[in-house]
């Protein structure tokens, strides 16, 4: 699908402003001419970014603010997990700023390299959010959501995170087509809830999902 279509079907998906949209043309040309410099995406992906990246990542915004309206606090904590290039803590903070929502958005990436490029964003684009050049695991702040794309099996994404997590804390990942296997994993040594939204087939025909868990603990 060309740039341009893949734009259209953003936008079909997405409807956001006229500059929230700007901004997403911004973002897609810092990748490239980042890309140029270091590994920030998947080579097979750079022709795909508005669909595999951009869409695939905004597709959560409606699954984190309905949980978000749900909890009695002030601040709301949100977190994204191994962000690599912003995936998908900067588009959750385009359309935080898009809908003028106040949440605590943090961005929790152990690279280097790409934390300097999300800082460089973040001012670029004029967004609100806070850079954590961090092991994820190191991290012992509570987070009311925890996001993460394409990052490790559930049962060690469980090990790293588990500082973070909450009692009312809910994590919302995205999955390939192994999902149930992993959950099957994850249920050996975490008790957990969980609901499952399967992938628009426009943004992904892989048979991945969106997993929402909440209350999870280590089993005894």
């Amino acid at each position: 699908m060309s740039i341009e279509n893949q734009k259209k079907l953003f936008l079909k998906l997405h409807n956001v402003s006229r500059e929230t949209f700007v901004k997403f043309e911004k973002y897609h040309e810092m990748i490239l001419y980042t890309q140029r410099k270091f590994n920030l995406i998947g080579k097979s992906t750079i022709n795909q970014i508005w669909i595999r990246h951009f869409a695939d990542s905004a597709k959560i915004f409606p699954i984190v603010n309905k949980f978000a309206k749900k909890l009695c606090v002030n601040q709301i904590n949100v977190c994204d997990v191994g962000s690599g290039a912003g995936f998908p803590g900067v588009v959750i903070s385009l359309l935080i700023k898009e809908f003028q929502i106040k949440w605590n958005l943090s961005i929790i990436e152990a690279n280097k390299k790409k934390c300097l490029f999300l800082e460089s964003v973040k001012k670029q684009l004029n967004l609100n959010f806070k850079t954590i050049y961090q092991r994820a695991e190191k991290i012992n702040d509570k987070q009311h959501i925890i996001m993460a794309r394409a990052l490790s099996p559930l049962k060690t994404f469980a090990k790293t995170i588990k500082n973070m997590v909450g009692k009312d804390t809910a994590i919302i990942v995205h999955k390939g087509a192994s999902w149930r296997s992993e959950l099957n994993e994850l249920k050996k040594k975490w008790k957990f809830t969980y609901n499952i939204v399967k992938n628009n087939k426009l943004i992904d025909d892989s048979n991945g999902v969106t997993i929402i868990i909440t209350n999870l603990q280590e089993k005894l």
